[in-house]
């Protein structure tokens, strides 16, 4: 049964990152072409995606307890607590938590999630929580102040080595700081920081896994 599950919310993530993928895009996208008018490998990834996305609408179906279509905040807690290895089984997500993905991922700010905005919801969650232990390791190694925040300057360290060492534009770091620092003081706490870096890690996961996954559109 832990297999099994584990591999469902493999399958889950995967679609998530697609969808949201996809989301982003620009319009302007060339009419899809006949299934029987591509290549075989055209064809198997398109099967394949198919897959994916049957495993997000089993998501949808499986945490839809009213089954109106949408995920309610009470039904998306049930969710991260399932998505969540890195806590105690069962232990569900903070009030702060699940504010955050509320906001990056409710779109229509009917504080509900649809489909598309349950894959945002997702992918951001699973980054938050995969990366929370070498987050948190970072934050301590480069608050130099010692405030237990992040200044300007020790935010572009971070991100630097959260990204392998190559360089992260000012324009990166000013729009994570812009997404973290709620309190408006010009600094982030320690949730602040995790939420904004999983946000910002996720945006490139997303772009990537669509590239390296998605060849229909």
């Amino acid at each position: 049964q832990v297999c099994g599950r584990a591999s469902t919310l493999v399958s889950i993530m995967a679609a998530a990152a697609i969808i949201v993928g996809r989301h982003r895009r620009n319009a302007g996208q060339p009419p899809m072409p006949a299934f029987d008018q591509v290549s075989q490998e055209r064809q198997r990834e398109a099967l394949q995606d198919a897959k994916r996305k049957h495993a997000l609408r089993r998501a949808m179906h499986t945490y839809d307890i009213n089954k109106n279509g949408r995920l309610d905040r009470e039904e998306v807690v049930k969710l991260l607590t399932d998505l969540d290895d890195s806590t105690p089984s069962g232990q569900q997500p903070s009030e702060e938590e699940v504010d955050w993905v509320m906001s990056v991922a409710d779109n229509s700010g009917d504080g509900d999630l649809d489909i598309n905005e349950l894959g945002t919801a997702i992918t951001c969650w699973h980054t938050f929580t995969t990366k929370r232990g070498e987050m948190e390791n970072l934050l301590a190694k480069f608050d130099t102040s010692g405030s237990g925040k992040l200044e300007a300057d020790e935010l572009k360290l971070y991100l630097t080595e959260l990204n392998g060492g190559k360089p992260v534009s000012d324009e990166e770091v000013a729009w994570v700081m812009k997404v973290a620092d709620k309190s408006g003081d010009g600094a982030m706490n320690k949730l602040e920081l995790l939420c904004a870096t999983a946000e910002w890690y996720s945006y490139v996961e997303n772009n990537t896994a669509a590239k390296q996954c998605c060849v229909v559109c």
